[in-house]
């Protein structure tokens, strides 16, 4: 694989940013933010409306926005967000220098004009009642450069499944890969997400807000979507005559990672009064370009090198975008490309070094710490492009997306194969993949939302909101397999389906109920050295969800709590969900070496598809001063396919002898808890310190042959104290946090099933601060944080390498991003 094609694409982003720059702003200008009454917190997403002229813009997520205005004299701004009563200001233009203002919007008592939405808004509309986690723009500021899992570890009920220092997939709940849907601008992420080593191809700089819902999710997101959810939003393309963007920078000690990345966004052209028809229709345009690019080393344990574990990167978007008031139409592209090394040392020559490497706990071999990537390694590019319509009609909203996406995995194994030629027997080069994968994926989706509807309800016609969506999805896709080595065949599959879901919203529930149908078909393309033969697969199911959150009514609140929390901090809810998926080809037709995590996988080809049905329950008390949410779930799935180790029979290749794994089915049961508090131990108007947590506990049991499941995350917990301060010493929004991370030894596992125990529990402890500081008239927000202050030696049970080496010991991490241009 080359990035030439890409490196094109790269350099006409940055061509159209520079173009961007020579915009000259004419006329006055109206630079605002809004804020949350309340609490004083920026918003995002805001409509600003100028009427006399019909121009708007929408605030970013720092909650400010830029609009162009004309003339001097009076003007009304329409300020509006759903959850927040919506207001008018009037300004009056008396100069033509750039004016400034903060609105401030109150968020709206009755709760069935929420929905529980308020900024959470990204999937809460659809199912309200499940249980989500937002992270925010400026909490994704402190952990930039990092995987989208790392970002994401923090957050109850999330583990990690590791693979080395470059590669992170989020667990939710036990379950990952093909039982966990990312959504990535919009789009279902579609890369050869089976693999425990293939992490989402989405650029770590590119996020404005992800969202993840926790348990079942197949209503809205289709098959497959049994552990949850995770949706990645990138930054929104805004509006209004203005330009701006952001430059960012970190560093990471462990391996000598650089990271860079740069943001550009501009609105539309001011053409000058005369051109108003021109100016209402340019008003709307927005765009963005987006570029970073990172470079790592081998990883460092407390006691050696983990040689070969270098990676590099280079990721790009652009994005534009129209809105007026009814229409709302964006464009997009993404490019992520990487090249990542296999840690060497898990790619044995033959069985008595596979056993002795495993028995010795640490490398055979010692390592020379170096930039260099040498085979085994990875390269991967992975396209996207998008293009999103919403139109706002009388009695509803349409929306439409259609999606490309092409994923590229070359993987080069460290074996000197040699192959006979016209010329008798040659060296191959090892400059060549071993093998390759490419998929090729079409989508489309497409729903509506009603408007929503006022009704009464029962002989106490008590009021109460009714809203709905309906929606069909499509997608289609072509997997080609290629190179000297097999891992899975190629294939074609297609897959549908419709949906439905309604909501009904009173002052004391909330209630929705969906059902979705899905049919897909496969065609699998045979090989004859592996006896595979040509193959066509059909399969259809339902799935089906009902949720209710209830939020009691009989304790006193304050009149800040009711327009913090719709009335009443407590809340309980309940979701019920059945959803399936069918086998991937990989679970039914793998046999071969999986060079990235370094293990000969068998496939199975009777499994049939899996079948879910779950039930969580959410406690929630949110206030100021404390927010608490405790989670039970149960989980059980039949026909559950997991991958098992042959821990009697190691396979030997002419590669190398690899730890053997087949692919069985058994019925599954899922359970656990799952919470997190966050309370502040003193507070005033300007200093704030709070203590908190997370834990996570999940079970996994193998029903059938009455043990337990293999590969269950151990249970954990983090707890940390984190000082808060508006300003001190020129600096403003100074944070100090420290924190500690207990994990407990996995002990719940089938015996003599795999090639080594789970390692021992660890204790692992953070430090971390920043702030905002201006200096030479540009803002810099900066953090510097410590992992793994003490230097621990530790395993996870989740690692992939855990048979062979440690995990990463202590990286000091800095991160600085400076905004600039309009309005930052």
């Amino acid at each position: 694989m080359t990035f030439s094609r890409h490196s094109v694409v790269l350099w006409m982003c940055v061509i159209l940013a520079q173009c961007g720059l020579t915009v000259a702003l004419r006329g006055q200008t109206l630079i605002g933010t809004v804020l949350a009454s309340v609490t004083n917190k920026p918003l995002p997403g805001v409509r600003i409306l100028l009427l006399e002229t019909k121009r708007g813009a929408l605030s970013r997520a720092d909650g400010s926005f830029v609009l162009p205005l004309v003339g001097r004299g009076e003007h009304t701004l329409r300020v509006s967000l759903l959850g927040f009563a919506p207001i008018e200001e009037r300004i009056t233009v008396s100069t033509t220098d750039t004016m400034r203002i903060v609105l401030r919007l109150k968020q709206t008592a009755v709760r069935f004009a929420t929905a529980r939405v308020v900024a959470d808004r990204i999937v809460s509309d659809n199912l309200p009642t499940q249980n989500t986690t937002t992270i925010t723009m400026q909490e994704l500021e402190r952990s930039r450069g990092q995987t989208l899992g790392e970002s994401l570890q923090n957050i109850a009920g999330i583990t990690l499944l590791q693979t080395g220092a470059s590669i992170a997939k989020p667990v939710i709940r036990g379950l990952h890969s093909q039982r966990i849907v990312i959504v990535n601008a919009g789009v279902q992420q579609e890369g050869q997400q089976w693999g425990a080593e293939h992490a989402p191809e989405i650029d770590p700089f590119a996020a404005q807000q992800i969202q993840v819902v926790r348990g079942a999710a197949g209503v809205e997101y289709g098959a497959g979507a049994m552990g949850g959810v995770i949706r990645v939003e990138p930054r929104h393309v805004p509006q209004g005559a203005w330009f701006g963007g952001e430059a960012l920078a970190a560093l990471f000690s462990n391996n000598s990672q650089g990271a860079v990345a740069l943001a550009l966004e501009g609105g539309s052209i001011e053409l000058g009064e005369k051109n108003t028809l021109l100016n209402d229709i340019g008003n709307g345009f927005g765009w963005r370009v987006q570029g970073s690019a990172r470079k790592a080393g081998d990883s460092r344990t407390p006691n050696y090198v983990i040689g070969n574990t270098g990676f590099q990167e280079l990721n790009g978007s652009v994005a534009f975008g129209y809105t007026n008031e009814k229409l709302s139409i964006e464009a997009y592209y993404s490019l992520f490309t990487t090249e990542l090394g296999i840690f060497r040392g898990a790619h044995i020559g033959n069985l008595n070094d596979l056993l002795r490497a495993i028995e010795a706990g640490k490398p055979l071999i010692a390592y020379d710490w170096t930039y260099s990537i040498a085979n085994p390694k990875q390269q991967i590019s992975h396209d996207l492009w998008s293009l999103k319509v919403k139109y706002d009609a009388s009695f509803g909203q349409f929306e439409m997306q259609y999606g490309w996406q092409q994923n590229n995995r070359a993987e080069f194994d460290s074996h000197n194969a040699r192959i006979r030629g016209d010329s008798g027997l040659l060296l191959a080069s090892l400059d060549r993949p071993a093998m390759t994968l490419q998929l090729t994926t079409y989508s489309l989706d497409t729903k509506f939302r009603q408007k929503p509807l006022e009704i009464l309800l029962g002989e106490t016609s008590q009021k109460a909101m009714l809203t709905g969506v309906i929606g069909a999805s499509g997608m289609a896709q072509w997997n080609v397999q290629s190179g000297r080595t097999f891992l899975i065949p190629s294939f074609e599959a297609q897959s549908g389906g419709v949906y439905a879901i309604q909501t009904l919203t009173t002052r004391e529930i909330i209630a929705n109920l969906g059902l979705r149908y899905d049919a897909k078909q496969i065609a699998v393309r045979g090989s004859s050295s592996r006896d595979i033969p040509d193959t066509m697969q059909a399969f259809t199911g339902l799935s089906a969800a009902a949720g209710v959150v209830w939020f009691p009514q009989f304790l006193p609140i304050t009149n800040d709590q009711r327009q913090m929390t719709d009335n009443c901090p407590l809340s309980l809810a309940l979701n019920l969900g059945a959803t399936w998926r069918s086998p991937l080809v990989n679970e039914q037709f793998s046999l071969g070496v999986h060079h990235g995590t370094a293990q000969y996988e068998i496939g199975n080809a009777k499994l049939t598809s899996e079948r879910s049905y779950n039930a969580d329950v959410t406690l929630a008390y949110k206030t100021d001063a404390v927010r608490i949410e405790l989670s039970g779930f149960a989980n059980i799935i039949e026909n559950f396919i997991y991958l098992r180790p042959d821990a009697q029979n190691p396979t030997v290749t002419i590669r190398g002898t690899f730890p053997t794994f087949f692919y069985t089915q058994t019925l599954a049961f899922l359970h656990g808890v799952d919470g997190s508090i966050d309370a502040a131990l003193a507070s005033n108007t300007s200093e704030n310190l709070r203590v908190g947590g997370t834990f996570s506990l999940v079970r996994g049991d193998n029903l059938a042959d009455q043990e337990p499941l293999i590969f269950m995350p151990a249970d954990r917990l983090r707890v940390f104290l984190r000082y808060e301060r508006e300003e001190f010493l020129g600096m403003k929004d100074i944070f100090l946090e420290a924190s500690s991370m207990l994990v407990r030894r996995q002990d719940r596992f089938p015996a003599n099933s795999d090639y080594t125990v789970p390692p021992e529990g660890y204790v692992l402890f953070d430090v971390s601060a920043g702030s905002t500081l201006e200096w030479l008239g540009a803002k810099f927000l900066w953090n510097v944080a410590v992992r793994n202050v003490m230097n621990t030696a530790f395993r996870d049970y989740l690692s992939r390498y855990r048979y062979f080496t440690d995990d990463a010991g202590r990286n000091v991490v800095l991160r600085v991003s400076v905004p600039f241009g309009d309005g930052r």
